[in-house]
């Protein structure tokens, strides 16, 4: 696959899962080597057009939970597969790329029961680009989303100082 690998495998139960760059993720026999499946996730066409495209492809590391394999997408998705077939279990959006885009800079990690996922901020996106979330493990419902870049009025939006909370 195309694009900056810095992937970091997980190993489980004998096989080893691999993130790598466009949203392919592979899963290899630990001891062989030889591939079990492989997923290739759909990207946007015009992802290149909101991000940029050679960073926004990075896929640095994967969660598991359960039987699925759970990762953030490049266009700003959180999705899981099973980690037997390698086939979609769930996927959500999480920001609409063309609105609010923004690098999903570090796979997910699950912490009781929920997939928390940050993305990076982006002038272009807003500030409601720069968010945290956590979704269901099983379901891909989000739970909660906390905007990192406080708005005029809440706590710590001074430390900005003039900058506009647009911008």
């Amino acid at each position: 696959t195309d694009g900056f690998q810095s992937g970091t495998p997980l190993a489980y139960d004998g096989v080893m899962y691999m993130p790598n760059p466009d949203d392919v993720i592979q899963a290899l026999d630990a001891v062989t080597g030889d591939l079990i499946w492989e997923h290739r996730r759909e990207v946007p066409d015009d992802i290149g057009d909101y991000l940029l495209r050679a960073l926004s492809t990075n896929n640095r590391n994967i969660a598991i939970y359960a039987n699925l394999i759970i990762d953030t997408s490049v266009d700003d998705h959180v999705f899981a597969l099973s980690a037997t077939t390698g086939r979609m279990v769930w996927e959500t959006e999480v920001l609409d790329y063309t609105v609010n885009p923004a690098i999903q800079g570090a796979g997910p990690i699950v912490a009781n029961g929920k997939v928390i996922s940050g993305r990076s901020c982006a002038r272009r996106g807003g500030p409601d680009a720069c968010v945290v979330t956590a979704h269901d493990a099983t379901t891909g419902a989000e739970l909660w989303r906390r905007r990192l870049i406080p708005a005029p009025g809440e706590p710590g939006n001074e430390s900005w100082g003039d900058v506009p909370f647009e911008e």
